[in-house]
């Protein structure tokens, strides 16, 4: 036992010094023992020393990791317990997304210039957000409002009127989240809006470069929930499963900030909120795309409870799934609506 704490004094004082993660120094001083002593120590399962010529199968550290960016060839992650970020080399990086709580396999680890890198494989990624060690962004509001006055109201035959008449029977306090979400971040002008600025990028065709500005944002804070909102947004004609997982960890970095049991509405009028209601639209068509059409329906209805007033279109989407229209159909048939109206222009 006197071994092992003062081992662990030693990975400390090296941290002290160098900066590093403890399971960086840990590496470091466990490679330099072994190079003077021909033994290796793991202190972790408290095992005997192992000689230098066994040291290579003890050698992969596995560690929890919070995804904060993904660059082409690496992520950039933090392991959990500790304050230091590494750079995580490995080819699967393009299986993980910021937010994932993912296994580290580290097989090998450096520093340069003062940064922490690893190499190895990823494993288990997973949405678990209550374990990054998030600070929930906080909410402003709470007043009472009446949500049928200064609207026009939705009537029959709208297939929509009823739900609405229910969702607007009683004044509810309206809510609207922090700028952070949005992508307005403190010390910042607010017309610097890198999220908007990777929006741009992709509307004029550059889908990298507003991939890696994304990135960047989330690199700096994961609760920018417009970030995860815009990236879902990029791939989502390409793979409908992997644009889920994005608005998913959007959601549920929003959802911390909302108390058990919320019953208040966060309406589109409120710029703050919207970054929230794009992955909930987007997390609810992936589901409509893969067919989950009781699940789309129920994240519809959950949008349209905490915007009843509809700036998104959502109750339109929210009729065809509970009529079981699939989004093949549904895509054929604007495919058709907007080739006549071309044909009338002509």
């Amino acid at each position: 036992m006197t071994a092992h704490r003062d081992l662990k004094r030693i990975i400390r004082d090296r941290q002290k010094k160098t900066g590093e993660s403890y399971t960086a120094a840990r590496a470091h001083v466990l490679r330099e023992r072994t190079a003077v002593t021909g033994l290796h120590d793991d202190p972790a399962d408290g095992a005997s020393p192992v000689r230098a010529d066994e040291a290579e199968s003890a050698l992969p550290v596995r560690a929890d990791a919070a995804v904060l960016k993904v660059n082409r060839q690496s992520a950039r992650v933090r392991i959990l317990g500790e304050a230091g970020e590494v750079t995580f080399r490995s080819r699967d990086v393009w299986e993980v997304v910021p937010g994932q709580l993912v296994t580290l396999v580290v097989e090998k680890m450096w520093t340069w210039k003062d940064h922490a890198y690893a190499s190895g494989r990823i494993e288990n990624p997973r949405i678990t957000v209550e374990k990054l060690g998030l600070v929930p962004l906080p909410l402003t509001g709470g007043q009472l409002v009446d949500l049928r006055s200064g609207y026009e109201p939705f009537r029959n035959p709208e297939p929509y009127a009823p739900l609405w008449r229910k969702l607007t029977a009683k004044p509810r306090a309206w809510f609207e989240m922090d700028p952070i979400a949005w992508g307005a971040f403190p010390n910042r002008a607010f017309d610097e809006n890198p999220t908007c600025d990777a929006a741009d990028l992709a509307a004029t065709g550059d889908r990298e470069g507003a991939r890696d500005l994304l990135m960047d944002v989330l690199g700096t804070d994961l609760r920018c929930i417009d970030a995860h909102a815009h990236l879902g947004n990029l791939e989502f004609d390409r793979s409908p499963e992997r644009a889920l997982t994005h608005y998913e960890i959007g959601i549920r970095i929003g959802e911390l900030s909302l108390p058990p049991g919320f019953d208040g509405v966060l309406v589109w009028g409120r710029i703050y909120n919207r970054p929230f209601l794009r992955c909930l639209h987007g997390y609810g068509l992936c589901l409509w795309r893969l067919g989950k059409y009781a699940e789309a329906q129920m994240v519809f209805e959950r949008i349209l409870s905490l915007n009843p007033h509809d700036n998104q279109g959502v109750r339109s989407c929210w009729h065809d799934v509970r009529r079981g229209r699939s989004w093949d159909e549904m895509y054929e048939q604007e495919d058709a609506v907007r080739a006549e109206r071309r044909q009338s222009l002509h």
